[in-house]
């Protein structure tokens, strides 16, 4: 049973960090966050966090056409 638990944690952890690929930290960086403190405080880090420079870029490029 604790396998299982560790499983569904390790892929919550993932996902967190498929998530933040776009943001400041990176996929790295989020899966760590949510490995070392729970994927629930990553979520919350990711809602209040700012997305890359490059996608920032991005943005602001399209809304000036």
């Amino acid at each position: 049973m604790p396998i299982i638990f560790s499983g569904l944690y390790i892929t919550a952890c993932v996902v967190c960090g498929v998530m933040g690929r776009n943001t400041v930290f990176g996929f790295m960086g989020h899966f760590l966050l949510a490995l070392f403190l729970t994927p629930m405080v990553d979520f919350v880090i990711q809602a209040v966090g700012r997305p890359s420079a490059r996608l920032r870029d991005k943005i602001l490029s399209l809304r000036s056409r």
